[in-house]
């Protein structure tokens, strides 16, 4: 019980960071720069949050899986690379999704690098 009430709350905060800083930080030029900065951040955290602390306890699973959960969304990134391929610019959909994925992977590597030999 304790760990679904600290996804939930982690969720609802998550959610709330996301929606503010897309608020914050509009798209410019079509190009969606506040999900894949989000993205990024995201997969950077949480592989630094779960290789630091290998034992799943319900604070871990709060920031993790709740507030990184939500605040990371990979249906949006969806939707965005939908509407610019819609809008016609293929140039920046095709940049979107490389930065997107291979950016996301090294992130989540460089996550786990500097806390490689340290976790809790």
């Amino acid at each position: 019980m304790k760990s679904f009430l600290a996804v939930g709350i982690g969720g609802f905060l998550g959610a709330i960071c996301r929606y503010n800083l897309g608020q914050a930080f509009q798209n410019t030029g079509g190009f969606p720069i506040a999900t894949l900065c989000m993205n990024l951040i995201g997969c950077f955290c949480l592989a630094w949050l779960f290789t630091m602390f290998t034992k799943r306890t319900p604070i871990i699973l709060g920031i993790g899986t709740g507030f990184l959960g939500a605040f990371t969304t990979f249906s949006t990134f969806s939707l965005e690379t939908l509407l610019l391929l819609q809008d016609s610019k293929w140039l920046l959909a095709i940049l979107y999704i490389l930065v997107s994925v291979f950016g996301g992977l090294a992130c989540a590597w460089l996550g786990f690098r500097l806390t490689k030999g340290r976790s809790v």
